[in-house]
């Protein structure tokens, strides 16, 4: 038994995913076979409706709910619509104490908010995580806006602690830790070199106007 489920759009979402579960119960109560249930994706119209699936295919879907199926990734506001990027900023920066304006020079500066970025050397999502610092830092979806931010604080964070000054670990952040550590310092490398005066220069755009909000956000939704 197939189970691709493409519900229809809704305006609540509660009742839905009771439904959902529901139906997983009774499939697997029944012993029947159900692949790919626990990953639930969302995708939301221009009139606010939500969309759920397990099986996502177009563009617009964005994952929801963790494999356990318990724990939602994307919220929304009281209002039915998701949260800014802004907001997710804010409450990562506050979890991991850390300026938020210095999280959204960061991702201002490796992808200009377009959580699918990738760029050449592969590094990925919001702050361009390199693969292999992903799985360091236990980011299992580079692409989920708020895993890809948890895990460039936790990066950032570690970085300015190792080195005690905001521009040689960013330096790090950009070149790499191996590199900072070569030169005794930033690296004399021009992408380096532009790289931390850009972030530094985006940091004192939003220190010097708190009421900036990100440009723009997450199309069509935002994850949390």
């Amino acid at each position: 038994m197939n189970c691709n489920v493409r519900l229809a759009q809704i305006k609540t979402m509660a009742p839905l995913l009771l439904t959902l579960w529901t139906f997983f119960a009774v499939m697997i109560n029944l012993g029947l076979p159900c692949e790919g249930w626990a990953e639930i994706y969302v995708r939301i119209h221009l009139d606010g409706a939500k969309e759920f699936t397990n099986r996502p295919s177009g563009s617009g879907w964005m994952f929801h709910m963790t494999e356990s199926g318990f724990e939602p990734v994307m919220r929304f506001s009281e209002h039915g619509k998701p949260r800014s990027l802004d907001a997710i900023i804010v409450e990562i920066a506050e979890k991991y104490q850390i300026d938020g304006d210095l999280v959204k020079a960061i991702i201002k500066t490796e992808s200009n908010y377009n959580h699918l970025a990738v760029s050449h050397k592969g590094a990925q999502g919001l702050m361009q995580l390199m693969p292999a610092t992903a799985r360091r830092l236990n980011v299992k979806r580079p692409f989920d806006p708020r895993e890809n931010i948890i895990g460039g604080v936790k990066y950032i964070k570690g970085l300015m602690a190792s080195y005690g000054d905001l521009g040689t670990a960013l330096a790090a952040y950009n070149a790499g830790p191996n590199t900072v550590r070569k030169y005794a310092g930033i690296p004399p490398y021009r992408e380096t070199i532009n790289y931390v005066k850009k972030v530094i220069r985006h940091y004192n755009m939003f220190k010097s106007n708190p009421e900036l909000k990100v440009a723009g956000s997450l199309p069509a939704q935002d994850n949390n």
